[in-house]
C-alpha cells in the first residue's frame, strides 16, 4: 500500500496525471522522491505512443515535433518550466544574490523569463525534429529518466541554498543514500538498455548530461549559494535540451567517422 501511496504522490508532483487522492504523511512523501524518473519514464511511453499515432495519421516531421514538445509541458503540467523562467529571470538580470533570491522568490513573471521560455522551446523544438529527421527518435526517449535522475542526484549530494527551499528533505543520512540508490539504479537501468540496443548516441548524450550537472551546480553555488526548488526545475529543463542537442551531434559525428 505505502508503495502505491508514494507512487501517486511522485505523479501528483511531478505529473499533470490525476491520481487518487488522500492524506499524504512524511514517510510516503519522502518516499516517493524515488519515483521521480519514473514519472520521466511514463512521459517517455506517452511521447511513444503519440509519436506512433502520429506516423500512422501520416503528418509531416515538424507536426510531430510540434505536438511531442506541446505533450512534454501538458504532461508535466508545466511544473520544472516554472523554475526554469524564476531562475532565467534572476541570472539575466546581473544583480546580487540577494537581489536574484529575492527575484525568484517573486510570483509574477519577469520579461526574461519568458523570453528565456521562448529560446528554450526553439532549441527543444529542432533538436527533437533533427533527431527524429537522423532516425534517432527513439534515443530521445531515455531523455525524461536520464534528466529526472541527474536531478535527484543534485538533490541528494548538492548544496542547498538554505533550509526554506521546495525541495524534498531527507530525515536520515540513510533515506537520502537510499533515494541515491534508485536515481543511480535508474541510470544504470537506462544504460543497459542503451548497451543491449547499441545505441551510443544516447550513451554519449548522458555523459553529455552529467558534464551539464556538474556545470549548473557551479552555476547555482556561484549565483544563489546553492541549488533549490526553482534551480532544479532549471536544470532539468536545460537538461533535456541539453541532452537532445547532444543525440543530434552524437548523430551527425557518427555519420562522417
Amino acid at each position: 500500500m505505502d508503495f502505491f501511496r508514494s507512487m501517486a504522490i511522485a505523479f501528483s508532483m511531478y505529473s499533470a496525471i490525476p491520481m487518487p487522492q488522500f492524506q499524504w504523511d512524511q514517510k510516503s512523501y519522502q518516499n516517493s522522491f524515488s519515483f521521480f524518473p519514473f514519472v520521466g519514464a511514463g512521459l517517455s511511453g506517452v511521447l511513444y505512443l503519440i509519436y506512433r499515432l502520429c506516423d500512422i495519421l501520416g503528418l509531416n516531421g515538424l507536426v510531430i515535433t510540434i505536438v511531442l514538445t506541446a505533450c512534454i509541458v501538458i504532461y508535466t503540467g508545466g511544473f520544472h518550466i516554472d523554475g526554469y523562467m524564476d531562475t532565467m529571470d534572476a541570472l539575466c538580470s546581473h544583480r546580487s544574490r540577494d537581489e536574484k533570491i529575492k527575484m525568484m522568490k517573486d510570483p509574477h513573471i519577469g520579461a526574461f523569463g519568458v523570453i528565456q521560455l521562448m529560446v528554450l522551446t526553439l532549441f527543444m523544438i529542432s533538436g527533437v525534429y533533427e533527431a527524429m529527421g537522423r532516425g534517432r527518435f527513439y534515443s530521445l526517449l531515455y531523455t525524461f529518466v536520464i534528466s529526472r535522475a541527474l536531478s535527484g542526484i543534485a538533490v541528494c549530494t548538492f548544496r542547498r541554498r538554505d533550509n526554506n527551499t521546495s525541495l524534498i528533505r531527507f530525515e536520515t543520512k540513510g533515506s537520502r543514500q537510499l533515494m541515491l540508490f534508485w536515481m543511480f539504479f535508474y541510470i544504470f537501468l537506462a544504460l543497459v538498455l542503451m548497451f543491449l540496443n547499441h545505441d551510443s548516441t544516447a550513451i554519449m548524450a548522458t555523459l553529455v548530461s552529467l558534464v551539464w550537472l556538474f556545470v549548473s551546480k557551479a552555476i547555482c553555488e556561484k549565483e544563489f549559494g546553492g541549488i533549490s526548488g526553482d534551480t532544479s526545475g532549471y536544470f532539468l529543463c536545460i537538461c533535456e535540451v541539453v541532452y537532445t542537442w547532444a543525440v543530434v551531434i552524437a548523430a551527425a559525428v557518427r555519420l562522417y567517422i
